[in-house]
């Protein structure tokens, strides 16, 4: 697997800063250490558990892709 570290990434959800790895199969292309939105104070660590959060970077996937390749 690839790690990687995005410091700052624009995404129609917001403003991000990625750090994972390239997964190793389709199924699942990125694996996520952590991510962390910029808010009104500065970065919020989201919580990786949430279904809402899963469900936000499933829709931001091939945005993250793009950038790393």
């Amino acid at each position: 697997m690839k790690q990687f570290h995005i410091t700052r990434l624009q995404t129609r959800i917001g403003t991000l800063r990625l750090t994972g790895a390239l997964g190793c199969s389709p199924s699942v292309p990125i694996i996520y250490h952590k991510v962390e939105i910029m808010g009104t104070d500065g970065w919020l660590e989201l919580d990786l558990s949430s279904n809402s959060v899963k469900h936000a970077l499933t829709q931001i996937e091939h945005t993250v892709l793009e950038h790393l390749l």
